[in-house]
């Protein structure tokens, strides 16, 4: 029994000194702890970010065209040419002032003929009354000058091997085309993109819409007898969408 009480009292004197130590704890944490007053106007109102003096979208750029000339060739269709053939040939220059801005300058020939709905007109194959459009002036060659701004410049991955550097334009410019016997100015909307085989040489392809002021053929018979001349046609708005393109080189 001695034993027992020995062994309860050594168990009481441990759980003692424990509460002991725990409350010693507190009181020093307590006692340590202090409230610390800083002015209203020494504290952070908003929050800044580093400023590089150098600030470049992309790094060791593959394809460089700032402050160089760029020069091309290639075809296009027109999507909405009910009446004449609706291929085209070009031939085209652009000056890059930086990577972002360009200015284009492109001479446009429509080949000459009827489309196929065209000479269904003209043969009177679906209709009583033949209608002959080619007796109407339409377009037959203009000059453009566009504004081009690159939104996009990267690549893209073909293959394991094979990456191609790109960049992804719009253009906007002023343009005269002529009709043979008469003339407009039209206004040339549009986007594109570039596609670079090497540092110098790629693919261009473009969407763009010609929008100008023109006679309509559809104003005045066209019989086989009838020889109407420029000014007896109907004007109207041409909104003609054209799908281009062609090889590009950088100099």
């Amino acid at each position: 029994m001695l034993l027992i009480f020995e062994e309860l009292a050594e168990k009481n004197i441990i759980m003692i000194k424990s509460i002991y130590i725990v409350l010693a704890l507190l009181i020093g944490f307590h006692a340590f702890a202090e409230e610390i007053e800083v002015p209203e106007e020494e504290l952070a109102r908003e929050s800044t970010l580093p400023i590089f003096s150098k600030r470049r979208a992309v790094l060791n750029r593959n394809v460089l065209s700032t402050e160089r000339f760029e020069i091309g060739a290639g075809g296009a269709l027109e999507l909405n040419e009910p009446f004449y053939n609706t291929t085209m040939f070009n031939g085209q220059g652009t000056y890059n002032f930086s990577e972002t801005f360009a200015v284009n300058v492109k001479g446009v020939s429509w080949m000459g003929g009827l489309s196929s709905y065209g000479k269904q007109l003209r043969d009177n194959s679906i209709q009583h009354r033949p209608f002959d459009a080619s007796k109407a002036p339409h377009p037959v060659w203009a000059v453009i000058g566009n504004l081009e701004y690159i939104a996009y410049y990267g690549k893209i991955s073909l293959t394991k091997h094979l990456v191609m550097n790109l960049n992804t334009f719009g253009l906007a410019g002023l343009g005269y085309i002529s009709m043979n016997t008469v003339s407009s100015v039209a206004l040339n909307l549009g986007l594109g993109q570039n596609f670079f085989f090497t540092q110098r040489l790629g693919l261009r392809w473009d969407l763009c819409w010609l929008i100008y002021q023109g006679p309509d053929a559809t104003t005045q018979s066209l019989e086989p007898a009838d020889h109407p001349s420029a000014s007896a046609f109907g004007k109207r708005i041409f909104y003609n969408a054209q799908l281009g393109a062609g090889l590009v080189f950088i100099l």
